[in-house]
């Protein structure tokens, strides 16, 4: 047996040592890291910012990144051609191009898309739902046939019909005065690229028709025609990610080639009217117009282009 003074040595040995590993362990309210923890990417303690770093557009994909030099677009335009553009961002407001926005001009079947919202609108006066128009009409047709018959189809006999109509009690002129058209007219046919703009703006805002009839007409410019890749009609396959609502105005005599619609990108969207005529004294043909509004379409797609990343 050990003497009791080496047992009493040797208890206070143990009683020493249990202490010194007491205090060696560090509190539960502040825990060891784990082993997999990354001393680089998750420190101890972080240090606060006061101001948070400013984020670039590949950090925040809901930033609308900016687009500017629609100027460039002047060179895919001909000085042989009488031009009559403009481009507005359906967003901010703001006219992003233009050319000789405020002349009058033979807009062609341009002139068919207020033509129908003064129709419709016409049509809401009286009491009409969008079911309604599938069981009234002029002649043996309803008014939903007239038109599709005009919108899609650019019938110039529906197209008769349907002016006919909205002109009674001079409804027509009073319907595109309100809305601001007061440079559209019938008897000839003119209008302006800033009214046709607003006629697009105020369909695709729904400030013009109610809802359901503000799908039902937006659905017929988006109806798939032959023709739809001619002319702005470019941008269907320069930017399939986007949806191009449109109305074509083609014109052998006098010689004029348009197109006007709405094209949605995800969360922007712009309106565009595009119309050339050859100038005074210009040998431009039908053709030429043709091949430089295609060719602006496809340059005002390569503008977009990198917005949409």
């Amino acid at each position: 047996m050990l003497p009791l003074r080496l047992k009493l040595t040797a208890l206070l040995t143990c009683g020493f040592l249990l202490l010194t590993a007491c205090q060696a362990i560090p509190p539960a309210a502040e825990p060891l890291p784990s082993p997999s923890s990354t001393p680089e990417l998750a420190p101890t303690r972080a240090v606060p910012t006061k101001t948070a770093p400013s984020l670039s557009v590949e950090q925040t994909p809901s930033v609308i990144p900016q687009i500017s030099n629609y100027a460039s677009l002047d060179e895919d335009l001909s000085d042989e051609i009488d031009w009559f553009i403009l481009i507005k961002d359906a967003d901010s407001g703001e006219n992003l191009f233009e050319r000789n926005p405020e002349a009058a001009f033979t807009p062609a079947s341009m002139i068919k898309i207020p033509t129908a919202m003064a129709v419709m609108s016409i049509l809401e006066d009286q009491g009409r739902s969008l079911e309604d128009l599938n069981n009234v009409g002029i002649g043996d047709r309803n008014f939903t046939k007239l038109l599709e018959a005009m919108v899609v189809h650019s019938e110039e006999s529906a197209t008769d019909m349907l002016e006919y109509f909205a002109r009674g009690e001079n409804r027509l002129r009073k319907k595109l005065d309100a809305w601001g058209l007061t440079d559209t007219r019938y008897d000839p046919r003119v209008s302006t690229a800033t009214d046709l703009i607003t006629a697009l703006e105020l369909l695709h805002q729904g400030k013009a028709l109610n809802p359901e009839n503000t799908a039902f007409l937006l659905d017929l410019m988006g109806t798939y025609t032959e023709n739809d890749h001619i002319l702005l009609g470019k941008l269907n396959k320069e930017l399939p990610e986007c949806v191009f609502l449109n109305k074509r105005g083609t014109l052998l005599n006098p010689t004029i080639a348009a197109d006007m619609g709405i094209l949605t990108c995800g969360e922007r969207s712009w309106y565009l009217v595009v119309a050339g005529t050859p100038a005074a004294e210009s040998k431009a043909t039908f053709e030429d117009i043709q091949a430089f509004i295609e060719s602006f379409a496809l340059a005002f797609a390569r503008l977009v282009k990198p917005s949409l990343r």
